[in-house]
């Protein structure tokens, strides 16, 4: 496999890595606002924190993703 193969192959893979982060992020936030008043403040707290982290590995992937493109441009 040569090297923009294999990059663009990792962009693939952390691409899809970015909409599954993206995808939980607004999946908390959905079930948080039709829940709030049902469930205990642990738990809602849980749930920020997964929000947290969700964000932070979706931008951890973007960053990626960005930097995987400007090396793809320089291998080309």
């Amino acid at each position: 496999m040569t090297k923009p193969d294999r990059i663009k192959a990792e962009i693939s893979f952390h691409e899809k890595m970015f909409f599954a982060a993206l995808a939980v992020l607004l999946s908390i936030i959905g079930w948080s606002v039709s829940h709030y008043t049902q469930i205990s403040s642990f738990i809602l707290f849980a749930a920020l924190i997964g929000l947290f982290l969700s964000l932070l590995f979706g931008l951890w992937n973007y960053k990626l993703i960005k930097k995987l493109l400007l090396e793809l441009e320089d291998a080309e």
